[in-house]
């Protein structure tokens, strides 16, 4: 359970016609997926459901403390998509898009776990990214473009997925610079296709430092509630649509 959880993510837009489904709603749709019986054993042990309905899918959402994931029902029910579906028209993939929970973590642990900082910006925003990420890759480029780090002060959390195999090494090199100004640079670098982290080999003390640190980072997106990278939220950790702040 804990790899299909880990391995679905999706990022893109929501359309006005969206329909929120209950969690009865949505697990009644989900009945028709193979993975019903994972799902349904699972629930007792702290797994949620939810769903969305959109113009010809149904977006079944299992998320827990541990991270989430989506998949689709097409609306005859007949099929499950298990990963990115594309609308050609728009060239966006196809997200459930919902509402934003109300922050309930600590604010302290959401801090500790800021990696660095940069951008001259008066609002602050935390970002929770992953540098091999291609969604956190076209992030930059879209901010890059829109200089976004004149209008944010941007607050670096690193979570690095499972199954990017080259994360870890991409954070180890970001997080190995001594200032916050030659981390920032390294971590643009890399999202912009640099590959100078392969020649890095941090040393056994590095290693254990910046693992330290990632663990604060960790923390801090269990407190946040992240589903996945990039994330990102305002000073009282709302969360907001990426994709409306690089416009």
């Amino acid at each position: 359970m804990k790899k299909i959880l880990l391995s679905l993510s999706l990022v893109a837009s929501l359309f006005a016609a969206d329909k929120l489904l209950n969690p009865k709603e949505a697990l009644e749709i989900a009945k028709h997926s193979p993975f019903y019986n994972q799902i349904q054993s699972k629930l007792k042990a702290g797994l949620k459901i939810k769903g969305m309905e959109k113009d010809d899918f149904y977006i079944i959402t299992i998320y827990d403390d541990n991270g989430a994931g989506n998949f689709f029902v097409t609306k005859d029910l007949k099929y499950t998509i298990l990963g990115n579906v594309f609308d050609n028209k728009k060239q966006q993939l196809i997200k459930a898009n919902y509402p934003a929970e109300p922050f309930s973590g600590d604010p302290k642990v959401v801090k500790d776990g800021v990696l660095f900082s940069f951008g001259s910006g008066k609002e602050d925003l935390y970002v929770v990214t992953d540098p091999e990420c291609p969604f956190c890759q076209k992030f930059e480029k879209e901010a890059k473009n829109t200089n976004f780090a004149k209008k944010y002060r941007i607050h670096i959390i690193f979570l690095p997925l499972p199954f990017h195999k080259n994360s870890k090494d991409m954070i180890y090199y970001i997080l190995s610079a001594k200032t916050e100004a030659q981390k920032a640079q390294r971590f643009h670098e890399v999202l912009q296709g640099s590959d100078a982290w392969k020649n890095f080999k941090p040393t056994p003390a590095q290693k254990a430092k910046i693992d330290a640190e990632l663990q604060k980072s960790i923390k801090a997106v269990k407190a946040l509630k992240a589903k996945g990278t990039p994330s990102v939220y305002d000073a009282n950790f709302t969360q907001k649509s990426w994709s409306t702040l690089v416009k």
